[in-house]
């Protein structure tokens, strides 16, 4: 069941991103060709701003130090807002009010955004129902996901729900891989550390602990 889940849950994240892609190419050209010069600048500082703004208050939510790897996220970042923008404001030129419903939707069904809803609800990211249908891995990625759904949490109720399946995720791991598991906690393993590096990858040795 819980492989199941995963299965559509990427299927779900493809079609959005695919549909998504493709309203905003569109949005993007009908921004570059159709918006007047004189309202299409100032969007292009307004969104650099921006852009550049997201990108220096993420800086501390990485784990990236080096200044190349920050100039080049924030890069990307700042594309991103801007291209955000001007493709917002294309749909706006073609499609009057409705284009920005379309975008609207787009944001509230995203999957971050169904995510965010999902743990605010108290919801975990999955189940161990026919547990040995997942894979070591997507146990490991449960493991970090529950804990941003346990952070998330709203209620005393949605988060003893979640810690006790984190309990859970934790005894599978320790059945398939104890020896493995021992190591990641007695190596200042965190709530919401990856122990997936101290245990073998579904039949693939266990890689040698990093110092």
């Amino acid at each position: 069941m819980g492989s199941g889940v995963h299965r559509l849950a990427t299927a779900y994240r493809l079609v959005w991103s695919a549909l998504s892609g493709l309203v905003g190419v569109l949005g993007l050209m009908a921004g570059v060709f159709l918006v007047p010069a004189d309202v299409l600048y100032p969007l292009f500082f307004i969104a650099a701003l921006l852009g550049l703004t997201v990108a220096t208050t993420s800086w501390s939510k990485t784990e990236e130090t080096t200044i190349s790897a920050r100039s080049g996220r924030s890069a990307v970042i700042a594309v991103t807002v801007i291209s955000a923008i001007v493709a917002c404001a294309g749909h706006v030129v073609l499609l009057g009010a409705a284009g920005s419903g379309l975008v609207v939707v787009l944001c509230v069904t995203s999957p971050a955004a169904m995510r965010w809803c999902s743990r605010r609800l108290g919801h975990i990211p999955g189940t161990l129902g026919g547990s040995d249908a997942l894979t070591t891995a997507e146990l490991c990625r449960l493991w970090q996901d529950s804990y941003e759904a346990l952070r998330d949490a709203t209620t005393a109720t949605a988060r003893l729900r979640i810690v006790q399946t984190r309990q859970l995720y934790l005894d599978e791991l320790e059945r398939r891989e104890p020896v493995g598991l021992k190591t990641w906690l007695g190596d200042n393993a965190s709530a919401a550390g990856d122990p997936s590096r101290f245990l073998a990858r579904d039949g693939e040795d266990v890689p040698p602990a990093d110092g």
